[in-house]
């Protein structure tokens, strides 16, 4: 096609300017965002919470799902977070597949199972029935020849029955849990605010090297009689009776005495320790209460009772039997779980551990015990007065 000379040289010019703008840019031109390309798609969901890393055998269903995903062409990294399982489980299921057209497990080796549905039922059973049953006398009871008492243990393990050590408890009469149940209403009302204001108090004897009671011990067969595997047994072992006080607060103070605690033994620790603590917890002429044991040996004797009503000292009417009502009970069980890996021999070196550990309480943890009443009393209420799980 031929052009004019004027149709020619305006060509000329559009193809030269068409050169210079692809070779230098103009400003407008390069300052504009590229055009945005589109954003992957997020993945899917997993289909299974993840398994891996878990010591359990995958669950029947994911190692499906992962066969299922396989055949439909996903990749096997997508197939791994799918199934909720690791990449070298998903190849070794959809190998086993490919191979025998199974996904069950394989014959493992070893010994067999010792029993079978029935009679892991008829084991459970019977320890529900005499939960105090050691695996050995179930072993007898149930005639089982061929299955060993660790067996039998495993499993009641397996059905949620582990071995525990009981606590020793009080036998609740009718009258003491109509006592707890009285108490528990009439308190029952009462705020955190309310239980801030109370001092918790009782005593507790804490006790050394030489004492009786289950020692486990780690050792070797025929070194039973061997003194580096046997606890020491002492004709007059050791011990420090002690009166302690908290509140919400924090811990108070404690009190060591000598042999037992007449009532004016307690009314001259009540005036040494106990109001000091009110002071220092409550301040002057603050609204309180105390908590503590109501026995009668001591508490309500008269020179006792003077001393309260003078110093305006207001108990609760705490009914008797019910340790799990007074929170520092619980502080005493975690005084001797902490002083439990010190084997005190000598009286003035068990004071000085009673001493230390008493000091080492945390007032978070007092707080957590004192404002745990309300749900205590509600437990109580519940259970028609019997025991609650403090």
């Amino acid at each position: 096609m031929h052009l004019c000379a004027q149709c020619e040289a305006t060509h000329d010019a559009e193809l030269r300017a068409a050169a210079h703008e692809r070779r230098y840019p103009s400003s407008a031109a390069a300052a504009a965002p590229a055009p945005s390309e589109p954003s992957p798609p997020s993945p899917p969901q997993p289909l299974f919470s993840s398994h891996a890393g878990s010591h359990g055998r995958l669950p029947l269903i994911q190692r499906a799902a992962a066969v299922v995903l396989e055949k439909q062409g996903l990749p096997r990294g997508v197939i791994a977070q799918q199934a909720g399982t690791s990449l070298p489980s998903v190849r070794r299921w959809v190998s086993r597949f490919e191979q025998t057209g199974s996904l069950a497990d394989e014959q493992r080796s070893g010994r067999p199972r010792m029993t079978d549905e029935a009679l892991d039922t008829a084991i459970v059973g019977a320890s529900h029935v005499d939960p105090f049953a050691t695996p050995r006398q179930l072993k007898r009871k149930l005639e089982l020849a061929d299955v060993s008492a660790r067996t039998i243990d495993r499993r009641l393990i397996e059905a949620g029955l582990p071995g525990r050590v009981a606590r020793h408890v009080f036998q609740l009469t009718d009258d003491h849990k109509r006592q707890r149940l009285s108490f528990a209403h009439g308190y029952e009302r009462w705020t955190e605010d309310d239980w801030r204001r109370v001092l918790f108090a009782d005593i507790k004897t804490f006790e050394g090297v030489g004492h009786s009671g289950q020692v486990w011990v780690r050792r070797p067969v025929g070194e039973a009689s061997n003194e580096t595997y046997s606890v020491p047994h002492k004709p007059h072992p050791i011990s420090v009776p002690a009166w302690g006080c908290f509140s919400a607060h924090g811990p108070g103070y404690m009190a060591m005495f000598e042999g037992s605690l007449d009532a004016a033994g307690l009314r001259d620790i009540f005036r040494d320790y106990l109001l000091p603590a009110v002071k220092e917890h409550f301040g002057e002429a603050a609204d309180w209460w105390l908590l503590h044991d109501n026995d009668p040996g001591r508490h309500k004797s008269q020179v006792l009772r003077i001393f309260m009503h003078n110093n305006y000292i207001r108990p609760l009417d705490f009914p008797p039997y019910s340790p799990d009502l007074n929170p520092i009970e619980n502080v005493w069980r975690e005084m001797d779980l902490r002083m439990a890996s010190t084997r005190a021999d000598a009286k003035a070196e068990l004071e000085a551990l009673v001493t230390k550990t008493w000091g080492d309480i945390e007032p978070t943890y007092c707080s957590k015990l004192a404002l745990s009443m309300p749900k205590r009393i509600a437990q109580v209420i519940e259970r028609k007065g019997a025991y609650t799980d403090y």
